[in-house]
């Protein structure tokens, strides 16, 4: 008896097709069905986000006094109108230049002329013009002009110069607080960078500050006033009209003193201060200074960050010192067998150039380098490295890559925190020749 082949029926291909259509337009249906509704517009507060995204990026690096303050003002609902506004203009600027917003920026100046405004009839009261969101708000428009910087660099000087004589006026009146140290922090080191990096003879803000009796410890660490009159030194004798005939003595002298600077600042680069530091000397009343190699009282380097941070700006001063010797015995010609006992001591350029290069790549982790920044705070280390990055971007040991490197980083970096090339790209720190205007707060 033959086997039955049993076999099973399969569905056609035409019979799934007409199930997929029948389901597709029974879909249609439904959707046609349900009631229309308007997608609700998404509402963002602008301000607020600009706001807390700057907070975040200064305030967390917790080492610079005005930055400091920036997380209390906003969770406070008392903070001074003043004050507000000057946050609000600097906030929204800086998320301009990350966003890649231009509404941003035309708020950010909208707010800009209000706290200009409230800041002027503050300062027409000798009550309002004691309270510290002035002082406060005068450094925070600094701040702003730094990252969205006028075509005339003057605007920074006036905030600057209006903030250091409000904090003048603040220490002779007695309401000077810690703030003040902190705050007064903050300015000098935006005029020692306008001393090394600035634009010379453009906008001489704070150049050459030293000791102010009004400002108690001084404004200038030790260090770096040694620093600064070399500078100065090398200058006067680079432009004497008899810098053929200088005596070799003199000129040996020169070459010793700075290097002597370099060293210093080299082990103030090196050595984190601890309580109390081999280098620490006793004051007359016998007491120690801790914050020797704080840099101006900028940076406590309690942290991994921001010892890296201190060290890459001292030697950042290294570098500039050396370049100078360099100048000056360029200029002077075939050194003479004294002169060349003495710079045989003068530490080489390029691994000086290289050694901030480093110091830039930890802090902010370039080239597969671990950063050691651990918390967000990129906008605290631009502020901070920014005169660094410039130095290289500057320097005369930079060649080519080099150039195009630090570009690139400074680029990245400006991007990521709002803040550092848009004065670069307006000239600020280009070099005309012109010597620097030097000015005393006494």
């Amino acid at each position: 008896m033959p086997r039955q082949l049993i076999k099973c029926k399969s569905a056609s291909p035409n019979d799934s097709q007409k199930e997929a259509h029948l389901a597709h337009g029974l879909e249609e249906e439904e959707i046609r069905r349900r009631p229309a509704a308007v997608p609700k517009a998404f509402h963002i507060d602008s301000e607020l986000v600009s706001l807390n995204h700057f907070y975040s990026n200064y305030a967390s690096g917790g080492e610079v006094a005005l930055f400091n303050l920036f997380p209390g003002i906003t969770s406070s609902d008392t903070s001074s109108p003043v004050l507000q506004e000057a946050l609000k203009a600097t906030a929204l600027a800086s998320s301009s230049l990350q966003m890649c917003q231009a509404g941003l920026m035309a708020q950010a100046r909208q707010h800009y002329g209000k706290a200009i405004r409230k800041i002027s009839g503050a300062l027409k009261d000798n009550s309002t013009a004691q309270d510290d969101s002035v002082v406060v708000a005068l450094l925070t428009l600094a701040l702003f002009e730094a990252i969205a910087p006028d075509t005339s660099p003057r605007k920074i000087t006036s905030h600057c110069r209006g903030s250091l004589a409000l904090l003048r006026y603040r220490a002779e009146q007695g309401v000077a607080t810690s703030l003040d140290k902190g705050l007064l922090a903050f300015v000098v080191h935006l005029g020692m960078l306008e001393i090394f990096i600035g634009q010379e003879g453009r906008s001489p803000v704070l150049v050459g500050l030293k000791q102010a009796a009004w400002a108690k410890g001084g404004m200038v660490e030790p260090l770096l006033v040694r620093a600064i009159d070399y500078k100065n030194m090398v200058q006067h004798v680079l432009s004497s009209p008899d810098i053929g005939r200088a005596s070799v003595g003199h000129v040996t002298e020169v070459f010793q003193t700075g290097i002597d600077i370099i060293r210093d600042v080299e082990a103030a680069a090196n050595y984190r201060i601890l309580s109390p530091g081999p280098r620490t000397k006793p004051g007359p009343d016998g007491a120690v200074d801790e914050d020797l190699n704080s840099f101006n009282h900028l940076l406590g380097r309690k942290s991994d960050a921001s010892d890296a941070i201190a060290k890459g700006l001292y030697l950042t001063i290294r570098l500039h010192l050396i370049e100078y010797i360099l100048s000056l015995s360029i200029a002077l010609g075939e050194p003479t067998r004294e002169e060349l006992k003495t710079l045989v001591n003068l530490p080489h350029g390029l691994t000086a150039m290289e050694q901030v290069c480093e110091q830039i790549r930890i802090v902010f982790g370039f080239d597969g380098r671990d950063s050691v920044c651990t918390v967000p705070g990129v906008g605290f280390n631009a502020w901070c490295m920014f005169w660094p990055m410039i130095a290289v971007l500057k320097s005369a040991f930079a060649d080519k890559d080099t150039k195009m490197w630090i570009m690139d980083k400074c680029m990245a970096v400006s991007q990521a925190s709002g803040f550092g090339m848009a004065m670069y790209q307006q000239g600020w720190f280009k070099t005309d020749g012109a010597k620097d205007e030097m000015v005393i707060a006494e």
